[in-house]
Protein backbone atom coordinates (compact mmCIF):
# COMPACT_ATOMS: atom_id res chain seq x y z
CA UNK A 1 0.00 0.00 0.00
CA UNK A 2 1.36 3.25 -0.69
CA UNK A 3 2.48 5.62 2.36
CA UNK A 4 2.45 8.95 0.88
CA UNK A 5 3.99 12.15 2.12
CA UNK A 6 1.05 14.79 2.66
CA UNK A 7 2.52 18.21 1.39
CA UNK A 8 -0.48 21.20 2.68
CA UNK A 9 -2.46 22.25 -0.20
CA UNK A 10 -1.27 25.50 -2.32
CA UNK A 11 2.47 23.34 -2.25
CA UNK A 12 3.84 24.08 -5.50
CA UNK A 13 4.24 20.85 -7.96
CA UNK A 14 7.85 21.01 -7.80
CA UNK A 15 8.11 20.65 -4.17
CA UNK A 16 6.09 17.30 -4.22
CA UNK A 17 7.77 14.18 -3.00
CA UNK A 18 8.07 11.88 -5.48
CA UNK A 19 7.24 9.50 -7.17
CA UNK A 20 4.23 10.76 -7.31
CA UNK A 21 1.15 10.55 -9.71
CA UNK A 22 0.20 13.85 -10.80
CA UNK A 23 -2.79 15.40 -12.46
CA UNK A 24 -3.45 18.93 -13.96
CA UNK A 25 -7.08 19.40 -13.21
CA UNK A 26 -7.00 22.34 -16.13
CA UNK A 27 -6.19 19.91 -19.00
CA UNK A 28 -8.20 17.38 -17.54
CA UNK A 29 -11.38 19.34 -18.19
CA UNK A 30 -10.24 20.45 -21.40
CA UNK A 31 -10.01 17.02 -22.61
CA UNK A 32 -13.75 16.11 -20.64
CA UNK A 33 -15.04 19.41 -22.55
CA UNK A 34 -13.85 18.49 -25.87
CA UNK A 35 -14.89 14.29 -26.32
CA UNK A 36 -18.19 14.67 -24.97
CA UNK A 37 -18.70 18.43 -26.88
CA UNK A 38 -17.70 16.30 -29.72
CA UNK A 39 -20.08 13.22 -29.12
CA UNK A 40 -23.27 14.81 -27.30
CA UNK A 41 -23.83 17.93 -29.00
CA UNK A 42 -27.36 16.52 -29.78
CA UNK A 43 -28.50 14.45 -27.01
CA UNK A 44 -29.00 11.30 -29.70
CA UNK A 45 -25.30 9.31 -28.43
CA UNK A 46 -24.06 10.11 -24.94
CA UNK A 47 -20.88 9.13 -23.26
CA UNK A 48 -20.70 6.30 -20.05
CA UNK A 49 -16.98 6.68 -19.40
CA UNK A 50 -15.47 3.77 -18.25
CA UNK A 51 -13.61 4.18 -15.54
CA UNK A 52 -11.68 1.59 -14.83
CA UNK A 53 -8.86 3.37 -16.64
CA UNK A 54 -8.17 5.64 -13.78
CA UNK A 55 -10.11 3.98 -10.73
CA UNK A 56 -10.78 7.73 -9.29
CA UNK A 57 -14.39 8.35 -8.02
CA UNK A 58 -13.51 12.37 -8.11
CA UNK A 59 -12.49 11.73 -12.11
CA UNK A 60 -15.42 10.27 -12.44
CA UNK A 61 -17.75 13.28 -10.92
CA UNK A 62 -16.36 15.74 -13.57
CA UNK A 63 -17.13 12.97 -16.40
CA UNK A 64 -20.72 12.86 -14.71
CA UNK A 65 -21.05 16.55 -14.50
CA UNK A 66 -20.21 17.30 -18.17
CA UNK A 67 -22.55 17.57 -21.01
CA UNK A 68 -23.13 14.41 -22.95
CA UNK A 69 -22.96 11.94 -20.33
CA UNK A 70 -25.28 9.52 -19.73
CA UNK A 71 -25.56 9.61 -16.03
CA UNK A 72 -23.61 6.54 -15.59
CA UNK A 73 -20.20 4.75 -15.82
CA UNK A 74 -18.45 1.24 -16.57
CA UNK A 75 -16.56 -0.57 -14.88
CA UNK A 76 -14.94 -3.52 -15.58
CA UNK A 77 -15.40 -5.50 -12.38
CA UNK A 78 -18.00 -5.96 -9.44
CA UNK A 79 -15.62 -5.10 -6.83
CA UNK A 80 -15.10 -1.66 -9.23
CA UNK A 81 -18.72 -1.41 -9.03
CA UNK A 82 -18.93 -1.80 -5.66
CA UNK A 83 -16.48 0.69 -4.67
CA UNK A 84 -17.66 3.65 -6.97
CA UNK A 85 -21.40 2.89 -5.50
CA UNK A 86 -20.03 3.34 -1.83
CA UNK A 87 -20.50 6.19 0.63
CA UNK A 88 -17.76 8.12 -0.05
CA UNK A 89 -18.20 7.95 -4.44
CA UNK A 90 -21.43 7.48 -4.38
CA UNK A 91 -22.12 6.71 -7.93
CA UNK A 92 -25.71 4.91 -8.55
CA UNK A 93 -26.13 4.31 -12.47
CA UNK A 94 -23.09 1.09 -13.08
CA UNK A 95 -22.68 -1.13 -15.96
CA UNK A 96 -20.87 -4.24 -15.16
CA UNK A 97 -18.87 -4.84 -18.53
CA UNK A 98 -16.97 -7.70 -17.33
CA UNK A 99 -18.88 -11.11 -16.45
CA UNK A 100 -19.65 -12.17 -13.02
CA UNK A 101 -20.69 -16.04 -12.76
CA UNK A 102 -19.39 -17.42 -9.28
CA UNK A 103 -22.48 -18.03 -6.83
CA UNK A 104 -20.57 -15.89 -4.55
CA UNK A 105 -20.02 -13.42 -6.65
CA UNK A 106 -23.64 -13.06 -8.07
CA UNK A 107 -24.58 -12.54 -3.93
CA UNK A 108 -22.82 -9.35 -4.15
CA UNK A 109 -24.36 -8.75 -7.69
CA UNK A 110 -27.95 -8.63 -6.49
CA UNK A 111 -26.94 -7.08 -3.19
CA UNK A 112 -25.53 -3.86 -4.76
CA UNK A 113 -28.80 -3.96 -7.46
CA UNK A 114 -30.83 -3.61 -4.46
CA UNK A 115 -29.15 -0.13 -3.50
CA UNK A 116 -27.97 1.57 -7.15
CA UNK A 117 -29.36 1.26 -10.75
CA UNK A 118 -26.96 -1.91 -12.03
CA UNK A 119 -26.78 -3.45 -15.33
CA UNK A 120 -23.76 -6.45 -16.20
CA UNK A 121 -23.32 -7.77 -19.50
CA UNK A 122 -23.42 -11.58 -20.63
CA UNK A 123 -22.50 -13.78 -22.85
CA UNK A 124 -23.71 -16.99 -21.63
CA UNK A 125 -27.24 -19.07 -21.09
CA UNK A 126 -26.23 -20.85 -17.66
CA UNK A 127 -25.10 -17.22 -16.69
CA UNK A 128 -28.30 -16.00 -17.52
CA UNK A 129 -29.75 -18.33 -15.60
CA UNK A 130 -28.00 -17.74 -12.51
CA UNK A 131 -28.20 -14.04 -12.81
CA UNK A 132 -32.29 -14.65 -12.68
CA UNK A 133 -32.42 -17.45 -10.10
CA UNK A 134 -30.42 -14.93 -7.64
CA UNK A 135 -32.20 -11.61 -8.48
CA UNK A 136 -35.79 -13.21 -8.40
CA UNK A 137 -34.57 -14.35 -5.09
CA UNK A 138 -33.48 -11.47 -3.89
CA UNK A 139 -36.35 -9.69 -5.37
CA UNK A 140 -34.70 -6.84 -6.99
CA UNK A 141 -34.84 -6.22 -10.76
CA UNK A 142 -30.86 -6.20 -12.58
CA UNK A 143 -30.17 -5.30 -15.77
CA UNK A 144 -28.60 -7.04 -18.62
CA UNK A 145 -26.52 -5.81 -22.00
CA UNK A 146 -25.86 -8.76 -24.22
CA UNK A 147 -21.89 -8.26 -24.88
CA UNK A 148 -21.04 -9.17 -28.90
CA UNK A 149 -17.76 -10.20 -30.24
CA UNK A 150 -16.92 -7.15 -32.89
CA UNK A 151 -13.60 -8.60 -33.47
CA UNK A 152 -11.62 -8.44 -30.59
CA UNK A 153 -11.92 -12.17 -29.39
CA UNK A 154 -11.88 -11.11 -25.97
CA UNK A 155 -15.26 -11.83 -24.87
CA UNK A 156 -19.03 -11.78 -26.19
CA UNK A 157 -21.53 -13.73 -28.30
CA UNK A 158 -21.38 -13.96 -32.03
CA UNK A 159 -23.37 -11.68 -33.80
CA UNK A 160 -26.72 -12.77 -35.28
CA UNK A 161 -28.35 -15.11 -34.86
CA UNK A 162 -26.90 -16.41 -31.47
CA UNK A 163 -27.08 -12.79 -29.88
CA UNK A 164 -30.76 -13.26 -30.74
CA UNK A 165 -31.24 -16.08 -28.91
CA UNK A 166 -29.42 -14.66 -26.05
CA UNK A 167 -31.36 -11.74 -25.99
CA UNK A 168 -34.49 -13.45 -25.68
CA UNK A 169 -33.67 -15.76 -23.29
CA UNK A 170 -32.71 -12.80 -20.97
CA UNK A 171 -36.10 -11.00 -21.63
CA UNK A 172 -37.97 -14.20 -20.63
CA UNK A 173 -36.39 -14.64 -17.30
CA UNK A 174 -37.36 -13.61 -14.14
CA UNK A 175 -35.67 -11.03 -12.31
CA UNK A 176 -34.03 -9.41 -15.45
CA UNK A 177 -34.48 -7.10 -17.79
CA UNK A 178 -33.20 -7.04 -21.06
CA UNK A 179 -31.57 -3.23 -21.54
CA UNK A 180 -29.94 -4.04 -25.20
CA UNK A 181 -26.29 -4.97 -26.46
CA UNK A 182 -22.79 -3.87 -26.06
CA UNK A 183 -19.66 -4.50 -27.56
CA UNK A 184 -15.59 -3.44 -27.15
CA UNK A 185 -13.77 -3.45 -30.42
CA UNK A 186 -10.68 -3.59 -28.79
CA UNK A 187 -7.90 -1.42 -28.75
CA UNK A 188 -7.37 0.74 -32.05
CA UNK A 189 -3.98 2.34 -32.20
CA UNK A 190 -4.96 3.34 -36.21
CA UNK A 191 -3.00 7.03 -36.58
CA UNK A 192 -4.98 7.23 -40.25
CA UNK A 193 -8.02 8.34 -39.67
CA UNK A 194 -9.23 6.77 -42.79
CA UNK A 195 -8.14 3.55 -41.97
CA UNK A 196 -9.56 4.14 -38.23
CA UNK A 197 -12.74 4.82 -39.42
CA UNK A 198 -13.27 1.98 -42.06
CA UNK A 199 -11.87 -0.74 -39.49
CA UNK A 200 -14.60 0.61 -36.56
CA UNK A 201 -17.70 0.52 -39.34
CA UNK A 202 -16.06 -3.17 -40.10
CA UNK A 203 -16.27 -4.13 -36.40
CA UNK A 204 -19.28 -2.27 -35.74
CA UNK A 205 -21.70 -3.17 -38.79
CA UNK A 206 -22.41 -6.88 -37.22
CA UNK A 207 -23.38 -5.44 -34.03
CA UNK A 208 -25.73 -2.78 -35.74
CA UNK A 209 -27.17 -5.55 -38.04
CA UNK A 210 -27.94 -7.58 -34.84
CA UNK A 211 -29.65 -4.73 -33.63
CA UNK A 212 -32.20 -4.74 -36.55
CA UNK A 213 -32.55 -8.16 -35.86
CA UNK A 214 -33.27 -8.36 -32.15
CA UNK A 215 -36.29 -5.61 -33.62
CA UNK A 216 -37.89 -7.87 -35.72
CA UNK A 217 -38.02 -9.94 -33.51
CA UNK A 218 -39.79 -8.48 -31.25
CA UNK A 219 -36.94 -7.30 -28.49
CA UNK A 220 -36.93 -3.67 -27.71
CA UNK A 221 -33.23 -2.18 -27.71
CA UNK A 222 -32.42 1.00 -25.62
CA UNK A 223 -29.14 0.99 -25.57
CA UNK A 224 -26.10 -0.04 -27.88
CA UNK A 225 -22.80 0.73 -26.15
CA UNK A 226 -19.74 0.65 -27.80
CA UNK A 227 -16.44 2.31 -28.51
CA UNK A 228 -13.46 4.26 -27.14
CA UNK A 229 -11.28 6.87 -27.18
CA UNK A 230 -9.66 5.37 -29.91
CA UNK A 231 -12.68 5.83 -31.91
CA UNK A 232 -15.09 7.84 -30.54
CA UNK A 233 -16.25 10.45 -33.17
CA UNK A 234 -16.25 7.20 -35.55
CA UNK A 235 -18.76 5.53 -33.39
CA UNK A 236 -20.70 8.35 -32.54
CA UNK A 237 -21.59 9.16 -35.83
CA UNK A 238 -23.32 5.47 -36.49
CA UNK A 239 -26.89 5.16 -36.70
CA UNK A 240 -27.84 3.07 -33.90
CA UNK A 241 -25.35 3.70 -31.35
CA UNK A 242 -26.46 5.33 -28.21
CA UNK A 243 -23.62 5.56 -25.72
CA UNK A 244 -19.61 5.45 -26.16
CA UNK A 245 -17.76 3.69 -23.30
CA UNK A 246 -14.64 6.06 -23.36
CA UNK A 247 -11.98 5.83 -20.92
CA UNK A 248 -8.58 7.23 -21.02
CA UNK A 249 -10.19 11.09 -22.20
CA UNK A 250 -9.71 12.69 -19.40
CA UNK A 251 -5.99 12.19 -18.51
CA UNK A 252 -4.95 9.82 -21.76
CA UNK A 253 -1.18 8.12 -22.01
CA UNK A 254 1.36 7.84 -24.51
CA UNK A 255 -0.11 4.86 -26.26
CA UNK A 256 -3.64 6.98 -27.06
CA UNK A 257 -2.14 10.19 -27.65
CA UNK A 258 -0.29 8.75 -30.89
CA UNK A 259 -4.23 8.75 -32.56
CA UNK A 260 -5.30 11.17 -30.35
CA UNK A 261 -3.42 13.82 -30.91
CA UNK A 262 -6.14 16.58 -30.03
CA UNK A 263 -6.66 15.80 -26.66
CA UNK A 264 -3.71 16.11 -24.14
CA UNK A 265 -1.74 14.31 -21.10
CA UNK A 266 -2.97 15.13 -17.67
CA UNK A 267 -1.58 12.44 -15.90
CA UNK A 268 2.45 12.54 -15.47
CA UNK A 269 4.90 10.81 -13.15
CA UNK A 270 6.69 13.54 -11.30
CA UNK A 271 9.70 11.87 -10.73
CA UNK A 272 12.89 13.15 -9.41
CA UNK A 273 16.71 12.80 -10.96
CA UNK A 274 18.73 11.17 -8.53
CA UNK A 275 22.02 11.11 -10.47
CA UNK A 276 23.74 12.64 -13.59
CA UNK A 277 26.80 10.21 -13.43
CA UNK A 278 27.86 10.27 -16.95
CA UNK A 279 27.25 13.70 -19.30
CA UNK A 280 25.08 10.44 -21.68
CA UNK A 281 22.87 9.38 -18.81
CA UNK A 282 20.37 10.36 -16.03
CA UNK A 283 18.81 8.08 -13.15
CA UNK A 284 15.31 9.41 -11.45
CA UNK A 285 13.43 7.89 -9.09
CA UNK A 286 10.65 6.16 -10.83
CA UNK A 287 10.74 2.69 -11.95
CA UNK A 288 8.49 -0.54 -12.87
CA UNK A 289 7.08 -0.37 -9.54
CA UNK A 290 5.10 3.32 -10.42
CA UNK A 291 5.13 3.35 -13.90
CA UNK A 292 3.60 0.20 -14.74
CA UNK A 293 5.54 0.03 -18.14
CA UNK A 294 4.46 -3.90 -19.40
CA UNK A 295 3.10 -2.32 -22.67
CA UNK A 296 5.36 0.32 -23.31
CA UNK A 297 7.93 2.57 -21.22
CA UNK A 298 6.58 6.05 -20.37
CA UNK A 299 7.51 9.49 -22.70
CA UNK A 300 9.90 11.56 -20.73
CA UNK A 301 8.10 15.23 -21.54
CA UNK A 302 9.57 18.43 -21.88
CA UNK A 303 13.43 17.53 -22.56
CA UNK A 304 14.68 17.73 -26.38
CA UNK A 305 17.63 15.10 -26.30
CA UNK A 306 16.24 13.11 -23.23
CA UNK A 307 15.09 9.80 -23.51
CA UNK A 308 12.82 7.36 -21.13
CA UNK A 309 15.14 4.02 -22.34
CA UNK A 310 14.65 1.96 -19.52
CA UNK A 311 13.38 0.70 -16.13
CA UNK A 312 14.56 -1.24 -13.06
CA UNK A 313 11.84 -1.75 -10.18
CA UNK A 314 12.64 1.47 -8.57
CA UNK A 315 14.38 3.49 -10.82
CA UNK A 316 14.13 4.59 -14.69
CA UNK A 317 17.13 5.15 -16.77
CA UNK A 318 17.37 8.51 -19.20
CA UNK A 319 19.53 8.77 -22.20
CA UNK A 320 20.74 11.97 -22.74
CA UNK A 321 21.81 13.96 -26.14
CA UNK A 322 22.95 17.55 -26.77
CA UNK A 323 21.77 20.03 -24.66
CA UNK A 324 19.80 17.52 -21.96
CA UNK A 325 23.21 16.33 -21.19
CA UNK A 326 23.99 19.67 -19.52
CA UNK A 327 20.62 19.66 -17.40
CA UNK A 328 18.73 16.69 -15.52
CA UNK A 329 21.21 17.05 -12.68
CA UNK A 330 20.04 15.18 -9.11
CA UNK A 331 16.99 16.99 -7.46
CA UNK A 332 15.63 18.08 -10.71
CA UNK A 333 11.97 17.56 -11.15
CA UNK A 334 10.89 15.25 -14.47
CA UNK A 335 7.81 14.41 -15.77
CA UNK A 336 6.99 11.18 -17.47
CA UNK A 337 4.00 10.52 -19.84
CA UNK A 338 2.38 6.61 -18.42
CA UNK A 339 2.57 4.80 -21.81
CA UNK A 340 -1.36 2.90 -20.49
CA UNK A 341 -2.65 4.98 -18.54
CA UNK A 342 -4.73 2.14 -16.47
CA UNK A 343 -0.89 0.01 -15.40
CA UNK A 344 0.37 3.30 -14.25
CA UNK A 345 -2.36 4.10 -11.98
CA UNK A 346 -3.09 1.06 -10.80
CA UNK A 347 0.27 1.25 -8.53
CA UNK A 348 -1.21 4.90 -6.74
CA UNK A 349 -3.27 4.64 -3.76
CA UNK A 350 -3.84 8.85 -4.15
CA UNK A 351 -3.89 11.16 -7.43
CA UNK A 352 -2.20 14.70 -6.46
CA UNK A 353 -4.63 16.99 -8.34
CA UNK A 354 -2.92 20.00 -9.56
CA UNK A 355 -4.40 23.12 -10.66
CA UNK A 356 -2.42 26.06 -11.63
CA UNK A 357 0.81 24.16 -10.92
CA UNK A 358 -0.07 24.00 -7.13
CA UNK A 359 -1.34 21.12 -5.11
CA UNK A 360 -5.68 21.32 -4.72
CA UNK A 361 -6.34 17.79 -3.58
CA UNK A 362 -5.48 14.15 -3.46
CA UNK A 363 -7.86 11.97 -4.84
CA UNK A 364 -8.17 8.45 -3.67
CA UNK A 365 -7.68 5.19 -6.40
CA UNK A 366 -10.79 3.63 -5.30
CA UNK A 367 -10.87 1.17 -7.90
CA UNK A 368 -7.29 0.28 -6.82
CA UNK A 369 -6.51 -3.86 -6.72
CA UNK A 370 -10.83 -3.96 -6.92
CA UNK A 371 -10.52 -6.74 -9.18
CA UNK A 372 -12.98 -9.46 -7.80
Amino acid sequence: MERPIFQPFGAPVEKLDTPALVVDLGIMEQNIARLHGAIGGDGQVLVRPHVSCHGCPDIARYQLDAGGSSGGVAVSSLAEAEAFAGDDAGIDDILIAGRVVTAAKIRRLVALAGRITLSVAVDDARNVADLSEAARAAGVTLGVLVDIDSGYGFGGVAPGRDAVDLARAVADAAGLSFQGIMTYEGPLPIADHAELDAETLRRLQPVLDTRSDLEQAGLEVATVSAGSTYNYDVVSQLSGITEVQAGVYPLMDAETLRVRPELQSAATVLATVISHPVAGRAVVDAGHKTTGPDFGVPVLHGFPGAVAARFSAEHGILDLDGPATEQLMPNDKVRLVPYNLALCVNQYDYIRAVQGGRLVGYWPVSGRGQLG
